[in-house]
């Protein structure tokens, strides 16, 4: 068994070693060596060693764990080159400075990690470093655990309100991902993985997610696409209608609408789920949540049929996964509120019959929540809201002690 000293010694501590000890090194022909233990036999550490206190640092997620094992890392290739560190030892010091920047809660914290991880891939992409075979090159899970990084430093920086850091970090992701493109790496699902992680960064910005997310299903070809990222840009587009002007409202509609149709097609290799047909319907009335006039009048019908059209498509889907669920109803009672006219009698009577229509789909599919019973409470006159209660209680035999109580009934509800 080798008996080791400890490998968190500070530099004091080593400093500090007693002239003996000082001697003893000097007679072993060994120098000093950073924080890597010293072993008290003859015995040296071999790549292995190496990579178990790497991985242990890597698991502890914090900037001075990453530290640690970037120190590992350059004593390694400094004093035990002949040792032949493989491209998955970079990769566990890559996401050693991923995971602490995500760990992070400082934003600085997080883009100093980013930065740090990014300037060790560029070692790795050092022409001359490469030719001599002093360094692995790298492989697409090396870019991945630095976009991922620089997608962490983004994500921090937003939450920090430093809207100018978080677009440099996107930038400096997708140099990344142009810099894995010149690589002679084959596409395959870690590639794609990168290039999705670019798209989920551009898309929290509100940016050019759209033209990425083109891309990457190009790249594609018959590889699948995991449809989380094509979910993060109807995210996007939906975020970014509610924040515009009604005057393009259904121009700008077209497209999360036309990418919802492709997926369902079978356009690209990815099943549309909940949330995707969810997103849209979000979209359909965003230009108009926050906003009382009623002049798009024309639009506004337009916007609704969309919604109603692709709701529909979702509940008479028969694969199973792609029923409406408690966030679909909240988001279609939020479309009536939004688009469905209020002034003529004619308008207010059909509103209400499209309100109980929906009503009594939600709760026969069990996804009656508080959110969706507030919306529709705020959609409907006292009188409306107890007569659709009292209907649907009738047709499932239900009876409550004590009379019908709405605000008894919404605090019973599931979140």
């Amino acid at each position: 068994m080798l008996l080791m000293s400890s490998a968190f010694q500070s530099s004091d501590a080593q400093s500090s070693s007693s002239p003996d000890a000082e001697a003893t090194d000097e007679k072993r022909g060994l120098d000093p060596i950073g924080p890597l233990p010293y072993i008290e036999s003859d015995i040296l550490p071999d790549i292995t060693t190496f990579r178990l206190l790497i991985n242990a640092m890597e698991r502890r997620g914090s900037i001075t764990s990453a530290k640690l094992a970037e120190d590992l890392l350059h004593l390694l290739e400094e004093y035990y080159f002949e040792l032949a560190p493989t491209t998955a030892i970079y990769n566990s010091v890559l996401n050693a400075w991923s995971q602490a920047g995500k760990m992070g809660n400082d934003a600085k914290v997080s883009l100093y990690a980013a930065v740090r991880a990014s300037a060790l891939l560029d070692q790795m992409l050092d022409e001359e470093r490469q030719l001599s075979g002093m360094l692995p090159p790298p492989n697409e899970s090396s870019f991945l655990m630095v976009i991922n990084a620089m997608s962490h430093a983004a994500n921090s920086a937003l939450k920090a309100g430093n809207i100018s850091d978080a677009k440099n970090a996107a930038i400096n992701a997708e140099e990344l991902l142009q810099k894995m493109e010149l690589q002679p790496l084959e596409t395959r699902q870690i590639a794609l993985s990168c290039r999705g992680s670019v798209v989920r960064i551009w898309a929290s910005l509100s940016g050019m997610s759209g033209s990425l997310l083109m891309n990457m299903a190009e790249e594609a070809g018959h590889l699948p696409i995991d449809v989380i990222y094509f979910n993060v840009v109807l995210d996007a587009w939906a975020r970014d209608l509610s924040r515009k002007d009604t005057g393009q409202a259904m121009s700008r509609l077209s497209k999360p609408r036309a990418l919802l149709m492709d997926l369902i097609g079978g356009k690209y290799n990815a099943m549309p789920d909940n949330s995707s047909f969810n997103h849209v319907i979000r979209a359909c009335y965003a230009p108009w949540a926050s906003r009382q006039n009623v002049e798009e009048d024309e639009d506004r019908r337009n916007a609704w049929e969309m919604a109603f059209d692709v709701y529909s498509r979702m509940a008479e889907r028969h694969h199973g996964a792609c029923r409406p669920d408690a966030h679909t109803y909240t988001h279609m009672f939020k479309a009536i509120a939004c688009l469905w006219p209020k002034n003529t009698a004619k308008s207010s009577d059909e509103r209400v019959a499209l309100c109980k229509n929906i009503f009594q789909s939600c709760c026969q599919d069990g996804q009656l929540s508080k959110t969706s019973f507030w919306v529709i409470s705020t959609l409907l006159e006292s009188s409306e809201l107890m007569d659709l209660l009292s209907h649907e209680l009738r047709d499932h035999n239900i009876m409550i002690k004590g009379g019908l109580n709405p605000d008894r009934l919404y605090t019973q509800m599931p979140a």
